[in-house]
């Protein structure tokens, strides 16, 4: 018996896959699972186009230098490449908890990872915007200050 994980990952496979030979979605009725599967897979490889290029100015305004990035800017990859691995958990859960049968809930996990996407390129592109308005040899606090939308936890009070 192939899991819930198992299952969804077959179905977006299949989904590549059939993406690659021929877009089928118009062999599924509009509303269906497997056209909404079409639709939102499209959505999402544009979400994560969009992340990937809010990533890279991200990383270009903390130090643009690809070959040897600061400790900032590496922790931030490590803090990203976990945020990825995280989101991916949390949104299969999520599809599975729908309840929904068929190929909906990974429709819906795919749409929970576009929302969790769409977010995260707002904050790094917040923190980019930001990083890029100071001055260059401004106080290095100013610079962890636009970051802070990156994570969940704030040092104020502490």
């Amino acid at each position: 018996m192939k899991t819930l994980p198992t299952l969804a990952a077959t179905a977006l496979v299949t989904l590549a896959a059939c993406a690659h030979a021929q877009d089928g979605r118009d062999e599924w009725p509009e509303g269906s699972a497997m056209h909404t599967l079409y639709v939102v897979g499209d959505e999402l490889d544009a979400a994560r186009a969009a992340l990937a290029e809010a990533r890279g100015r991200l990383l270009t305004a903390l130090d643009g230098d690809a070959d040897e990035p600061s400790p900032l800017a590496r922790a931030v990859t490590s803090q990203h490449e976990s945020w990825l691995a995280y989101r991916n958990a949390d949104c299969e859960l999520a599809g599975a908890l729908t309840g929904a049968g068929g190929a909906w809930p990974s429709v819906h996990g795919i749409s929970c990872r576009i929302e969790h996407i769409t977010q995260r390129t707002r904050a790094m592109d917040a923190a980019s915007t930001c990083l890029r308005a100071l001055p260059t040899d401004g106080p290095r606090y100013e610079r962890l200050e636009c970051l802070q939308g990156l994570v969940d936890w704030a040092m104020q009070g502490n």
